[in-house]
């Protein structure tokens, strides 16, 4: 599934107030790789050398997209490549100049109280596996927060809410603005018959 973005959702910034000393090395409890920081909700990768901003984005979810995991298996190694051209292809794109990103909801981080260690743990390391094989630079966000349930208020960073967006496009693009015509996300939750949610193609819909 992909979907071309539009020009945004506005409101999400002025609703998500943000400063650098608001960054942690923690994400409450659970401590992080040094080169992994959390702000609000989200857990984030360190720009690494070689990721450059851009005007042109391309954007994907992590899990039945970019790879293949499972929910009810937990582990850092426990992940295999979604597609054999995914390196290639990603290697291509970074190539004609675009940044490339990975948007990602995982709720375990939040939800998992006493096994949060455990939880960032898999979820980091097997992002961190991930960019070791297919050898290219990778901007990631990690949605923690739950979806609006009873007395639990809707994560604003959480997809299909525009939040991770918001953050990369106005804090962690060096300023750049974002030609939309251009930049695109990729996703599995189209809200198909056999899809577990509709989250990343609303999410697309929200830029």
């Amino acid at each position: 599934m992909a979907e071309k973005s539009s020009p945004g959702n506005k409101t999400v910034g002025t609703a998500i107030p943000f400063s650098p000393s608001d960054i942690k090395k923690t994400y409450k409890d659970a401590t992080l790789p040094t080169h992994w920081k959390a702000f609000d909700t989200v857990i984030f990768r360190e720009q690494d050398d070689g990721l450059h901003a851009s005007a042109k984005i391309a954007a994907f979810d992590f899990d039945g997209c970019l790879a293949k995991t499972s929910v009810k298996i937990i582990g850092a190694d426990k992940w295999s490549l979604q597609h054999k051209s995914i390196p290639d292809k990603l290697q291509s794109l970074y190539n004609d100049g675009y940044k490339l990103v990975i948007f990602t909801n995982e709720s375990n981080i939040e939800r998992w109280k006493n096994k949060r260690q455990q939880a960032v743990d898999s979820k980091v390391g097997r992002l961190d596996n991930f960019i070791e094989c297919v050898k290219v630079p990778i901007q990631v966000f990690i949605a923690c927060g739950t979806g609006k349930g009873k007395g639990t208020p809707d994560d604003l960073f959480r997809k299909p809410n525009s939040g991770m967006w918001w953050l990369m496009a106005e804090h962690f693009n060096s300023g750049i603005a974002i030609d939309m015509d251009q930049s695109f996300y990729v996703g599995d939750a189209a809200g198909r018959e056999n899809d577990h949610s509709d989250a990343d193609i609303e999410f697309a819909k929200v830029w």
